[in-house]
């Protein structure tokens, strides 16, 4: 490393995922864009290091891709500990915008992700190819927190619920599902009870579909208690007729976030965020394994080798204040792990050193810097700052979201 100083914080420019199922106005408004620059849905804002997409981070003097600037003093930019275990930036940090359901997918551990990727690239199947199910060798634990109210379906239900809930339908063409779930073996009978749905003729899958949205006013008038079900399956019934995951609901976990609440999601849980603005932080990949409710490519077999086959209810986090003045959410995993702080201008806020942060102001403005030298951050902005850099201050008013490596913001 030369003598020169190195900056205690870069600005970020951040790359926007422009998916079908994103909002016309969450990320947009967030960013203050003009009305030429805010058309079209925006699904996704990534902050980070991402070989596919990174950050361009840069000063007054200079800008670098993100995963590029991080290589050349990756103990400068990560510490030393996460630089030997990691070599790179070990998170991707997002902004989700979902203003129609995504896809239900799981994601793979690590184990299967560096498994599926060599065995991939030996097949020499392009990255950028549809039928491409490892984008790269890392595993993606991930948690979403909630900006607006968020709704979501994660975790397959017990056998008795679905078996319960399942027969509420009366559809001839699902009795076999019904019998699979209702086995004795658990994990035979998620797996059995899933591949029967897949296996569904699309003639047959059409014809359920019709017979759901018959019955639904009846269903929702004899059983009101699973009212936001039967409000999603009408949904998917009207976006994908003959996706024999339409009935989803009725397996998964539906789950109603107030804004600041999060879930922690590991690898194999099948889940589908399906309306809402949030905060979205993982391991650095970009892997998915879908299983419903799109029209994108659905690999059955690699798919049913990932998923956790078992009954799992995420449950819902709430921040946990430290002493520093941060609110940071319980993290599983040493990759990453994200916070919140409110900033006000009768407190000032410290950033000590000794991991890597990047921020992203959501609401309001403050300055950063040390006493010599100081940034205004206005709303959507976001900055990186290296392990190794001086204690920063926060002064102004905002409401500031933060992602970092498991250790914490010490």
């Amino acid at each position: 490393m030369n003598n020169k100083k190195k900056p205690n914080f870069y600005l970020l420019k951040n790359p926007i995922q422009r998916y079908a199922w994103g909002s016309k106005h969450w990320i947009q408004d967030l960013l203050d864009l003009s009305e030429q620059d805010r058309q079209g849905p925006m699904a996704e804002l990534w902050m980070g290091a991402h070989s596919r997409s990174p950050s361009i981070a840069f000063t007054d003097e200079t800008e670098q891709p993100l995963d590029k600037l991080i290589q050349e003093h990756p103990v400068h930019f990560l510490g030393d500990t996460i630089a030997h275990d990691f070599s790179s930036l070990p998170y991707l940090f997002k902004i989700l915008a979902a203003a129609s359901p995504l896809s239900i997918q799981a994601h793979p551990d690590k184990q299967q992700a560096e498994q599926g990727f060599a065995r991939e690239a030996k097949a020499g199947i392009p990255l950028s190819a549809e039928n491409r199910n490892y984008k790269d060798s890392n595993h993606k634990p991930e948690i979403i927190c909630a900006i607006s109210p968020f709704t979501a379906m994660c975790g397959f239900r017990t056998q008795a619920e679905i078996a319960e809930l399942l027969s509420l339908l009366d559809v001839t063409e699902l009795e076999q599902s019904l019998v699979a779930i209702q086995q004795i073996d658990r994990k035979e009978a998620y797996r059995d009870f899933l591949l029967s749905l897949f296996l569904l003729p699309q003639q047959t899958r059409e014809r359920i579909t019709k017979h759901i949205q018959a019955k639904l006013p009846k269903l929702e008038q004899k059983h009101p208690r699973y009212a936001k079900e039967w409000e999603l399956i009408n949904l998917f019934c009207t976006l994908y007729p003959g996706d024999s995951a339409i009935i989803s609901p009725l397996y998964l976990n539906v789950l109603s976030l107030n804004p600041g609440e999060a879930i922690f999601l590991p690898a194999g849980v099948l889940h589908a965020y399906i309306h809402g603005f949030g905060v979205e932080l993982m391991a650095n990949s970009d892997n998915v394994l879908r299983g419903g409710l799109t029209p994108k490519h659905i690999d059955i077999k690699e798919l049913l080798n990932i998923i956790r086959f078992e009954s799992f209810k995420p449950a819902v986090l709430s921040a946990q204040k430290t002493q520093q003045g941060y609110h940071i959410y319980p993290s599983q995993v040493r990759e990453f792990s994200l916070f919140h702080v409110a900033v006000t201008m009768d407190k000032a806020q410290q950033l000590m050193p000794g991991t890597p942060i990047i921020l992203i102001v959501l609401d309001g403005c403050v300055s950063i810097g040390t006493e010599q030298e100081k940034k205004t951050l206005q709303k959507g902005m976001s900055v990186f700052l290296p392990a190794e850099r001086e204690q920063l201050i926060l002064e102004g008013s905002a409401h500031i979201f933060g992602a970092t490596t498991g250790e914490g913001t010490r």
